[in-house]
């Protein structure tokens, strides 16, 4: 077991969770304890990391020197630097959001609530986030650094490499946490997990691509394909013009096509997981059904892909489709067919 737990630190932790994500926060909370703390912990890891990927300017050598520390700290070879967090938040000024930042200056409140985490959570948060860490310095190199340099990359093969370093690595990290924590997950059941925990990340991380396509290029990212936008005959800069919006449909295809792929692997591990961890269950379902929603939003209107508002279900839609699945969780198959509904509109992606 890890130490007691300090409360001044989980209550930090807890409080600064839906200033980074209001979506995972009400997620999070449905868990049960302690894999609730480990999901919440694991989750503010990722993000400390993301927040320094996602900084634009920094070369691959800058971004290193500031997740190192943190790294350094999950794998036991020695503690982060006393202040290190509000360094870290004073170096991104500019260059992150507030709350982002935020979080950062927590940096000491979510390492002691790791810390008090069971051995076996910990080993398993050190191996993934360590792994998440070293892909992204590595990947954010690939793509190209440099003064106004667009980070690019050239292909499918390439966009999935780097999705499973962002994300896919998130999928087996829950997928081992899960183990530890469900008496109804045997080793059997695990292997079979894991199978499609990959899958399970790399369809979310490409619904969270289409939604930021205009974003993503105004901070210095493209991660559609430069195959499949050459092929379409569009740029980077038409992500954000409403005329060129059936072009930009067509460079992004592939990128639809694979995620829907994706989420149908998300739907067999979520249907294969026991009906008796019906908040695990939950906590999978709402990931899955809220990226087959926003999928659909393109599906069903192409246009949507450069609308100047940003791609996203309506706050009423969330709750709806909340409390629809709270209802159908325990039941197979009416939770087959409300998948099999939701899914249905994204079939005019193609296979």
């Amino acid at each position: 077991m890890g130490a007691r737990r300090p409360v001044w630190a989980w209550e930090a932790c807890y409080g600064i969770l839906p200033k980074v994500s209001r979506t995972f926060a009400l997620s999070i909370a449905q868990l049960k304890e302690p894999l609730k703390g480990s999901v919440c912990v694991s989750y503010l890891l990722c993000r400390i990391l993301d927040t320094v990927e996602d900084a634009p300017g920094l070369t691959a050598a800058e971004r290193w020197s500031l997740m190192e520390p943190v790294v350094f700290h999950l794998k036991d070879i020695r503690p982060c630097p006393a202040g290190w967090g509000d360094a870290a938040a004073r170096r991104l000024e500019g260059l992150a959001s507030s709350s982002d930042r935020e979080l950062l200056g927590s940096a000491p409140a979510v390492l002691e609530a790791f810390g008090s985490c069971g051995e076996e959570d910990r080993l398993a948060m050190a191996r993934w986030v360590t792994e998440m860490g070293k892909g992204m310095v590595a990947w954010s190199e690939r793509m190209g650094e440099g003064p106004g340099a667009l980070k690019r990359l050239p292909s499918m093969a390439a966009l999935d490499r780097y999705c499973y370093y962002i994300a896919g690595t998130v999928g087996y990290l829950l997928t081992d946490l899960y183990y530890i924590h469900s008496p109804h997950v045997d080793r059997a059941l695990f292997f079979r997990l894991q199978a499609d925990a990959e899958e399970f990340g790399l369809g979310l991380q490409k619904v969270n691509i289409v939604k930021d396509l205009a974003e993503d290029y105004e901070r210095g990212w493209c991660f559609i394909p430069q195959d499949a936008l050459a092929a379409a005959g569009v740029t980077e800069a038409d992500f954000s013009r409403p005329d060129r919006h059936e072009a930009v449909y067509r460079g992004v295809l592939p990128v639809l096509r694979t995620a829907a792929a994706h989420l149908a692997r998300a739907w067999t591990y979520l249907s294969i997981f026991p009906l008796e961890e019906k908040e695990i269950r939950f906590f999978l379902a709402t990931s899955l059904f809220f990226a087959l929603e926003t999928l659909a939003l393109v599906a069903e209107k192409p246009s949507r892909l450069t609308a100047p508002d940003k791609l996203k279900i309506s706050r009423a839609k969330v709750a709806a489709l909340a409390a629809e699945l709270r209802l159908k969780i325990s039941r197979p198959e009416a939770l087959a067919a409300l998948y099999e509904e939701r899914s249905s509109p994204l079939r005019v992606f193609g296979t």
